[in-house]
């Protein structure tokens, strides 16, 4: 996990070199929380950038930016690219390596292949390449949009940034938000048009992110319109033409494939762990990372809701079972609003972490694990998530909350009204495909939009890289290219992966039902948390972000603020919009105050939080 922002200049006159510099560390210190190991810069007067790394892979060895040998190319790369070992191996005879990075290899297969290099990585990356001595280059995003990319086209050049926050330090940054990208329809009172899930939202006008599998060509007269190097049809296109064989042979091929996903991601020279919920997705990867030797510190969260489902539980018998070390960290109302010691700050320290007007319990639960891991295990720098399993996979096809019959009801209920509501809006695309494999081109954007960005901000944020075995490409398309008169077989209640699993797991594990984050039949201790915390924030949120020019009315909101602190449904619905309208307030003023000088990120702070002793216990911790 690293960073990297500047901007590429097509015309007008630079500015001062001391200048520049200056600018480029004001960028860099937005993205210091995600590369807090090294800086470097680079400016040649057209192109200038700030790389901040996470060391993981040639920690002394592999600093950036990265350089070419034939020719004056410079590159930076944040992510990993897992099949760099054989990738080295095939250019050891015609390029001469200057560490053992694994981001190396992209700079040589560049010189190589020009932008078509990109078809030969396996890995999570966004990467920034230049050509000095031809003027041009390409920002580029991994195929499924795990790291991200966001660009913003100017009068003379284009900016560029890993992070939304970094690109808003530059002083011609646009700055407004784009209401249109809200992800709640309802903000203070009035309506609002819910976004596109056709598109990642930026939530600033002007502002873009790159998609999955897309690159974006820099020079001079270059259109700022991204090219599509990778797409899942040609796999869904296979599917019609590849005849059907046994189900189990599908599942045999799945679990190889996932295991070696699972290798290959495991590769660092610093201690790896694992966000271990105790669902069948985190423990399968938990399990087979264990049967190649690694003992992944597992952090789990012990939440009333994640007790009520049995997830701790298994996750307990799990760890014991395979001995490795077990961290069941404590949520509680008193926990997280009064040992958080939560407050306006720290409710902007989350919109600014999460780059968009984003509060809810999934990324706050999510950022005090990563927190709480940092804390307890100071060296950890990578962990092992299970994002990606359902959604190729028929994953949401049954669960704890839609115990559905059958195939048939979910394809009726749940993928047929979206592939028609797809197409009415023009999406025909959607309408030519089998309903799940329609479900899997859509699955595509929401990824990028919800969960692997939840996820990469809020690791990010506390300097770790995410890693997802799941969503290795090669695992994607072979779902896509399984022929739909398979589906019901293979996809209903995920059955795949549950018969995959059965390699590393018992029934215990491929038998439970499919669960989401804090999702229990009584969700009230989680709502008690996010109430606690609005109605810790507000009073301070009130005097610094309301009055007569404010967005937002003090009247409408102090009404929210009494409503959640009563009781029932109403104070619910009363605590989701007032923390709604809340972080829309902080992020559009985050978006005006980055470019000031004075502006500063928040500092990093250790986590309060400690192990549940009754699960510590039961998983016999072992450090």
């Amino acid at each position: 996990m690293c960073g990297f922002a500047g901007w590429v200049r097509t015309g007008g006159a630079p500015a001062e070199p001391v200048e520049r510099r200056a600018l480029l560390r004001r960028m860099g210190e937005q993205l210091a929380r995600r590369g807090p190991d090294d800086e470097r810069f680079f400016d040649d007067g057209t192109i200038a950038f700030v790389f901040r790394r996470l060391a993981v892979v040639d920690v002394a060895g592999g600093r950036q930016p990265l350089h070419g040998e034939h020719r004056p190319i410079v590159g930076a790369v944040n992510g990993e690219i897992y099949n760099h070992g054989a990738l080295r191996a095939e250019l050891a005879g015609r390029h001469t390596f200057a560490s053992r990075s694994d981001c190396e290899v992209v700079v040589h297969l560049y010189e190589e292949h020009g932008t078509a290099f990109l078809e030969r990585l396996n890995g999570m990356f966004a990467l920034l390449l230049w050509d000095g001595e031809r003027r041009r280059g390409l920002l580029a995003r991994d195929r499924l949009g795990i790291k991200p990319l966001y660009y913003a086209p100017l009068n003379d050049g284009l900016l560029f940034a890993s992070e939304l926050k970094a690109l808003l330090v530059h002083p011609d940054a646009p700055c407004d938000v784009a209401w249109r990208d809200l992800d709640f329809s309802y903000v203070g009172g009035e309506e609002y048009t819910a976004p596109n899930f056709g598109r990642v939202p930026s939530f600033v006008e002007g502002v873009h992110v790159l998609g999955g599998g897309e690159s974006l060509e820099l020079a001079a007269g270059a259109p700022a319109a991204p090219a599509r190097y990778w797409s899942l049809l040609p796999a869904i296109e296979r599917s019609c033409e590849t005849a059907s064989r046994a189900p189990e042979a599908y599942v045999t091929d799945y679990a190889d494939l996932f295991a070696e996903s699972v290798e290959l991601q495991l590769m660092a020279d610093v201690p790896v762990g694992a966000f271990l919920s105790g669902g069948l997705d985190s423990s399968m990867i938990v399990a087979a990372a264990a049967s190649r030797g690694a003992r992944l510190h597992c952090f789990t969260v012990s939440e009333a809701t994640t007790v009520a489902t049995g997830d701790v539980g298994r996750a307990a018998r799990l760890t014991r079972a395979l001995g490795v070390p077990f961290h069941p960290v404590r949520y509680d109302r008193a926990t997280f609003a009064d040992e958080l010691d939560f407050s306006l700050a720290r409710l902007e320290e989350m919109v600014w972490a999460m780059d968009a007007p984003r509060f809810a319990p999934e990324q706050f639960f999510k950022y005090e694990l990563h927190r709480y891991a940092t804390t307890a295990v100071p060296e950890l720098k990578v962990v092992l998530l299970g994002q990606g399993a359902d959604e190729f996979a028929g994953g949401y096809s049954r669960s704890f909350s839609s115990p559905r019959a059958a195939w048939a009801e979910y394809v009726a209920e749940s993928l047929e009204p979206r592939v028609r509501a797809r197409a009415n809006e023009g999406g025909e695309e959607a309408a030519a495909h089998a309903p799940f494999h329609a479900e899997m081109l859509a699955r595509l954007t929401v990824l990028q939009s919800h969960n692997l960005w939840n996820e990469d901000r809020v690791s990010a944020s506390r300097g770790v890289e995410a890693r997802v075995p799941f969503l290795d490409h090669r695992l994607v398309e072979y779902l896509a290219a399984i022929p739909a008169a398979l589906h019901p077989q293979l996809f209903w209640n995920k059955r795949i992966v549950r018969d995959a699993a059965r390699r590393w797991l018992g029934d215990e594990f491929t038998q439970a039902p499919k669960v989401l984050f804090w999702q229990a039949d009584d969700r009230s201790s989680v709502h008690a948390i996010m109430a606690a915390c609005a109605r810790r924030a507000y009073p301070a949120f009130r005097d610094a972000y309301l009055g007569p020019a404010a967005r937002f009315s003090t009247v409408r909101l102090d009404s929210l603020y009494h409503r959640a602190t009563g009781e029932g449904a109403d104070s619910r619905d009363a605590v989701q919009r007032l923390l709604a309208c809340m972080t829309v307030a902080i992020f559009e003023r985050m978006c005006r105050t980055l470019r000031s000088a004075a502006a500063r990120a928040p500092v990093a702070t250790p986590s309060p939080l400690a192990l549940d002793p009754v699960w510590a216990e039961e998983g016999a911790l072992r450090r």
